[in-house]
């Protein structure tokens, strides 16, 4: 479940990142960013409850972290026109995702 949400994910990201280097925003950029926020909650969800014992910590921190990113994304969503400043966050943002899903991975 864990690879193919993450393989998913990172086709998403890499579309963001593309939209996000255009001087002018592609009309996918908001799907992109509504598609990485939708698997990042259900990623969350399924591991609430799943992950070993022995690594409940740290995939605590990552869920939080994953959560965090998400918000960040949802936030940009709703800004009327994007900016210089929400394209770095939507950047950042998209790079921590796949960062944290590395990390889930591990676990």
């Amino acid at each position: 479940y864990l690879e193919a949400q993450t393989e998913s994910i990172i086709y998403a990201i890499q579309s963001v990142l593309s939209g996000v280097r255009s001087p002018t925003p592609l009309p996918t950029l908001n799907e992109n960013l509504t598609q990485i926020i939708m698997i990042v909650s259900s990623i969350i969800a399924v591991c609430h409850d799943n992950l070993p014992a022995s690594q409940a910590r740290k995939g605590s921190d990552i869920r939080r972290e994953l959560s965090e990113h998400a918000n960040q994304l949802s936030e940009m969503q709703t800004l009327p026109e994007v900016t210089k400043e929400s394209r770095q966050v939507m950047a950042k943002s998209s790079f921590a995702i796949a960062n944290a899903m590395k990390g889930l991975q591990k676990l």
